[in-house]
C-alpha cells in the first residue's frame, strides 16, 4: 500500500482506534508497577536495561538486586505520590555506587551478565553510568527534577550516548510520568502494521499513530502503549521483550 506519505491521516488514526477497541479492553486499563518507580535511579536502570531483554526474567531481577543491595524500595507504595526528595536516592548516589564498587564490581554484583546496548559493544552497566552522569550535569537528581525538566533537554543529553536511542529515552520519560510518550518498539510497530494492513511502518510513524489513537479513545498514550505491549506479548507477558 502506498499511504506511508500521509500515514497519520484521520482515516489511519480511526483504523488504529477501531483495532484497539476490537482487541483490547481499555476500560480497566492500568499501568504496571514499573511505571511508578520510587527513585530516578530505578527508572533509569530499568529503561536502559529493557531493550532486547526479557523484562520479568532478566530486567526485574537486576533491579531487585540493586534495590536490595542499597536498601531501596523499587516502586512507591502510593502510585499518586512521589516520595519526598529527602527520601529518594539521587543520580549522584547511583554514580557513587560505581565509584565505590568500581565499574567491574557493579557489573559483577548487580548486573551479573554481559548485556550490551543495542548495536554496540558497550555494556549496559556502563551505559547506565554514562547516562546518570549526563543527567546530573543538567541538574537532574530526583524524580521531581525529571518531571520539571523540559523533555527536549533530556533527549539532547541522552541521544549522543552510544547505545541510547529514542525508544530508550521515551521509556525513561514514560516511567517518570510523561503520559504523552509512546516507544516505537517491535510491539507497537507490529500492532500498527496489522491494524493498517501495511508491510512497512517506521517507528516514528507508529508512535505518532498510537498517540493520536489514544487521544481519540480518551486514554493516555503511554497507557495505550502498555496495553499494546501486553496484548502483543500474549496472555503471559513473562519472558517477552518489553
Amino acid at each position: 500500500m502506498g499511504c506511508s506519505w500521509n500515514i497519520t491521516n484521520d482515516s489511519n488514526i480511526e483504523q488504529i482506534a477501531r483495532h484497539v477497541s476490537r482487541l483490547i479492553d481499555i476500560q480497566d486499563a492500568e499501568l504496571g508497577e514499573e511505571f511508578f518507580p520510587a527513585h530516578s535511579s530505578v527508572a533509569l536502570i530499568d529503561a536502559i536495561l529493557t531493550p532486547q531483554l526479557r523484562y520479568y526474567q532478566q530486567v526485574v531481577p537486576i533491579i531487585e538486586r540493586y534495590c536490595t543491595r542499597f536498601k531501596l524500595q523499587r516502586v512507591r507504595a502510593d502510585r499518586a505520590q512521589i516520595l519526598p526528595v529527602t527520601e529518594q536516592e539521587t543520580l549522584s548516589d547511583l554514580i557513587g555506587h560505581y565509584e565505590t564498587m568500581g565499574t567491574n564490581g557493579f557489573q559483577d554484583e548487580i548486573i551479573q551478565a554481559r548485556y550490551v546496548s543495542p548495536g554496540t559493544r558497550v555494556l549496559k552497566s556502563e551505559t547506565i553510568r554514562r547516562a546518570a552522569i549526563k543527567l546530573r550535569d543538567i541538574e537532574i537528581e530526583t524524580l521531581q527534577d525529571i518531571q520539571s525538566k523540559n523533555a527536549n533537554e533530556i533527549k539532547c543529553v541522552l541521544r549522543p550516548i552510544h547505545g541510547i536511542g529514542d525508544r530508550t529515552i521515551h521509556m525513561f520519560l514514560m516511567y517518570v510520568g510523561r503520559d504523552d510518550y509512546v516507544k516505537g518498539d517491535v510491539h507497537v510497530v507490529r500492532f500498527v502494521k496489522q491494524a493498517l494492513n501495511e508491510h512497512r511502518i517506521s517507528a516514528v510513524e507508529a508512535e505518532s499513530l498510537v498517540q493520536e489513537a489514544a487521544r481519540k479513545l480518551g486514554i493516555a498514550p503511554r497507557l495505550l502503549d502498555y496495553e499494546i505491549w501486553k496484548y502483543q506479548s500474549g496472555s503471559n507477558a513473562i519472558g517477552s521483550n518489553i
